[in-house]
């Protein structure tokens, strides 16, 4: 994914709420917040997504772009979505693919760490991220330095986030090499 800085987004990141929980283990959620003050990407976060957080007790203090789905769609892509998904990564992949379908200009990409949700958005031609991948991007836009990336995949293994030690290292390699 290349990009050139400018004012305009070149992205859209639908976060699911597996990422936000790491990037919290992480104690780095202001990722998110670099991300859309140095204008990357458009983030959104959906509203199941949030009421998750809500149930929870924890509230999101991100800002987000606000999408409302169409039903049409959502009633659409529901026959490719698994019933297994929860509303979070049936939304979050809901609006990815309205958006890849009206001819974004824009790259949209669903990010999750939910193995499910990653087979659905390939499935149906939707980009997706997870944690290390957003990490990976987020050093790609100078973001994060190398040492903040680098900092950041050394932790992964103190959080919830269960990912083989092989792909983990794979990440690391490919950052040392930008």
């Amino acid at each position: 994914m290349k990009m050139q800085r400018n004012s305009e987004e070149k992205y859209v990141l639908i976060f699911n709420a597996t990422t936000l929980i790491v990037l919290r283990e992480l104690q780095f959620r202001e990722l998110i917040g670099r991300i859309r003050e140095q204008n990357i990407a458009k983030v959104i976060i959906p509203e199941s997504v949030k009421r998750e957080f809500l149930k929870a007790g924890e509230r999101i203090d991100i800002i987000s772009n606000d999408i409302p789905l169409n039903h049409t769609v959502t009633d659409s892509i529901d026959l490719t979505i698994p019933r297994s998904l929860g509303d979070g990564e049936k939304q979050a992949i809901a609006i990815a693919y309205m958006l890849t379908r009206s001819g974004s200009e824009s790259t949209v990409v669903v990010v999750t760490d939910e193995r499910k949700a990653r087979s659905v958005c390939k499935k149906i031609g939707v980009k997706v991220l997870g944690t290390l991948g957003l990490i990976e991007f987020s050093k790609k836009h100078g973001i994060l330095t190398k040492e903040e990336a680098l900092s950041l995949l050394d932790m992964i293994p103190m959080t919830s986030l269960y990912i083989k030690p092989e792909l983990l290292e794979e990440a690391c390699t490919r950052i040392r090499q930008q």
